[in-house]
Parts: structure tokens; sequence; C-alpha cells
């Protein structure tokens, strides 16, 4: 799977990020099966999950993983319509090295995370 997404990532440009995406709509009501929180709330919890068992400095996560996360991941949250550009910016930061140290188990413990 990431062989395949990451083949389509090189093939094209990945534009920045653009804000909320077509599944979270204006009152919420994103895919993912989380309840609602702040773009503080879910950057933090991805942060924490992120730097387990990492000793310094995390380098950011590639480019291409800031577009994968902020689509499949954040623009996802029910929540995600509401928060500040900041909020979003930094939830992606957070969501993309998430992706990049551990994949899709790095989503999955956060949504665990987020469900609690």
């Amino acid at each position: 799977m990431r062989a395949l997404i990451g083949s389509w990532l090189a093939a094209e440009e990945v534009p920045e990020p653009s804000g909320v995406g077509p599944c979270a709509d204006e009152d919420g009501g994103g895919a993912l099966p989380v309840p609602p929180a702040t773009g503080a709330e879910v950057a933090e919890a991805a942060r924490r999950l992120a730097l387990r068992g990492f000793d310094g400095s995390p380098s950011a996560a590639p480019p291409a993983l800031s577009a994968l996360a902020e689509a499949l991941v954040v623009d996802e949250h029910p929540s995600a319509v509401h928060w500040t550009a900041p909020e979003r910016a930094d939830a992606v930061r957070w969501v993309a090295l998430l992706v990049h140290r551990f994949g899709e188990d790095g989503v999955q413990e956060l949504v665990a995370e987020l469900s609690r």
C-alpha cells in the first residue's frame, strides 16, 4: 500500500494544504469515527504518538506526506471545519510525522486515542 501511494505522489506535483476537504461538512461529520475535538487537541495527540520512543528533535515529514495526512486524516475529522488555519497546519504537521514514522498503524492509534 505504501509503495502504491508513494508512486502516485511521485508521479504528480503535490499542492500545498488547501483547507477542509469534501468529507467534512459545515456541521462537522467527517469520516473519522471520533468525537468532536479542537485542532490543538488533535495535534497534541498526534504529537505525543509521533514522538514516542524518539530521542532528539524530529525532522519534518516529507512534503508529500503532509498532503496525504491532510486529505486522509485531518480533513476527515468531524471538527476540522471549525479549526483555525494555524490549528490545521499544526495537526497536519504532526499527523504527517506520525504517518512517516508509523504508517497506517499510527493513524489507527491516533483514532483510538481521539476516541477515548
